[in-house]
């Protein structure tokens, strides 16, 4: 969360280029996971397949941060590619 916070408040400013936006992605897709994990261990304990299942939604929100973060550091990547770099 530490680290999130000023990523996600960094990105918010229109002239914040793909890196920060990859960062901010990547801290809440982690941030996503980190949940799941913490209301799925009492779960996997106790055979309580509801509450796993209810992870899915959350798990689906993590992938799809992970893959925009992916995106914006592809824009760099495809950038310094173009730049001969």
């Amino acid at each position: 969360m530490r680290a999130g916070t000023p990523l996600r408040l960094m990105a918010q400013h229109h002239e914040t280029g793909p890196i920060p936006l990859a960062a901010a992605h990547a801290a809440s897709g982690l941030h996503l996971l980190l949940g799941v994990i913490a209301a799925s261990q009492d779960a996997v304990a106790q055979g309580d397949v509801d509450t796993l299942a209810a992870q899915a939604e959350q798990m689906e929100a993590a992938r799809e941060a992970l893959e925009t973060a992916i995106g914006n550091t592809d824009i760099v990547l495809n950038m310094l590619k173009s730049a001969g770099l």
